[in-house]
C-alpha cells in the first residue's frame, strides 16, 4: 500500500501544474491516474482473495481436527471390542480345556473298567436292600451316595464321584471325592480327586473354599499333572473376585513355571486381555 500512497501524493503535487501543461501531458496524466486506479482495484481484489483463503484454511483445519478426534474415538472403540473378544476367547479356551480334561478322565476310567473291573450302571434298579453281591438288586440311589457309602473299589468310587460332577451334583461329587481321598490317600488319582473338589466349590460359587483346595493341590502335590490347572484356576478365581494383583501373579506363575502347557497358553491369553504381554 505504501507505493500507492506515494503515487497519490505525487499526483496531488502535480495537480496545480496540470493547467499549465499541454494536452499531451494531460493525457499522460490521465493514463497514470487510470493505472493507479487499476492498481488499487487489483490490491483490493488480492486482499479479498487472501481473506477467503484464510477462511478456507481455517475450515480445513477444523475438519482435520474433527477427523482426528473421530479416528481416535473409533480406535478406542475397536480396542475395547478387541479386549472383549480376547476375554471371551480366553473364557472359551478354559471351557474347552475343562471338557478335554473331563473326556480324558472318562476315558481313563473306562479303560480301567475294561481291563478287568465291571463298573456298575449310573443308577441301580430298585429291589431289595443288600450288600451289592452278584445276583442281588441294590437300592436305586444316586451314584455318589452309593459309592461313598459302600464302594469296595477306588476306581468305582472315583468314577461315581466324577459322574455326579458331570450331572451338576456338586455336593455329592465333592463328598465322593473326599471319601476317595480318605480311603485311598496315596493313589495316582488322589491329587485329581482333590482338584475336582476345588472345581465343585468353584461351580457352586464358593471362591474361598475353591482357592483353599487348589492351594492344597499345589502344596501337597507340586508335581501333579493337575498343578498347572490348579494354578490357572487360582488366577481366574482371583480375577473373578476383583483381586487383579493376585490374579496376575498366579497367571504369570502358570506361564513361567509350566511353559509349553495348554494352561500356560490360556494364562497368557488372559494376561493379554488385561493389557499385559508375557513372552
Amino acid at each position: 500500500m505504501r507505493p500507492f500512497f506515494s503515487i497519490v501524493a505525487s499526483l496531488i503535487l502535480l495537480a496545480p501544474l496540470a493547467a499549465c501543461t499541454s494536452s499531451e501531458d494531460t493525457a499522460l496524466l490521465h493514463r497514470e491516474i487510470t493505472d493507479v486506479q487499476r492498481s488499487v482495484d487489483r490490491l483490493q481484489t488480492e486482499v479479498i482473495d487472501q481473506s477467503d483463503l484464510q477462511g478456507m484454511e481455517q475450515s480445513m483445519q477444523d475438519m482435520t481436527n474433527k477427523n482426528l478426534r473421530s479416528n481416535a474415538d473409533l480406535a478406542l472403540r475397536v480396542e475395547e471390542l478387541q479386549e472383549q473378544i480376547e476375554a471371551l476367547h480366553a473364557s472359551l479356551e478354559v471351557t474347552i480345556r475343562r471338557l478335554q480334561t473331563i473326556s480324558q478322565e472318562l476315558a481313563a476310567v473306562r479303560a480301567q473298567g475294561s481291563a478287568g473291573m465291571v463298573l456298575p450302571p449310573v443308577t441301580t434298579a430298585p429291589g431289595t436292600e443288600g450288600s451289592g453281591a452278584t445276583g442281588s438288586n441294590p437300592r436305586a440311589v444316586p451314584v455318589g451316595a452309593a459309592a461313598a457309602g459302600g464302594s469296595n473299589s477306588p476306581d468305582e468310587l472315583y468314577r461315581s464321584a466324577y459322574e455326579d460332577y458331570m450331572r451338576g451334583n456338586y455336593d455329592l461329587a465333592a463328598e465322593g471325592f473326599g471319601e476317595y481321598i480318605r480311603r485311598w490317600p496315596n493313589t495316582e488319582l488322589t491329587d485329581n480327586a482333590l482338584y475336582w473338589i476345588g472345581e465343585c466349590y468353584d461351580a457352586q460359587e464358593k471362591p474361598e473354599e475353591a482357592l483353599t483346595t487348589f492351594t492344597k493341590v499345589l502344596e501337597d502335590y507340586p508335581t501333579s499333572d493337575k498343578a498347572a490347572a490348579a494354578q490357572l484356576k487360582k488366577g481366574l478365581i482371583y480375577l473373578k473376585m476383583g483381586d487383579q494383583g493376585q490374579g496376575v501373579v498366579n497367571l504369570q506363575y502358570v506361564v513361567y513355571e509350566h511353559p509349553g502347557t495348554r494352561e500356560a497358553d490360556l494364562a497368557r491369553e488372559q494376561l493379554r486381555s488385561l493389557g499385559l504381554t508375557i513372552r
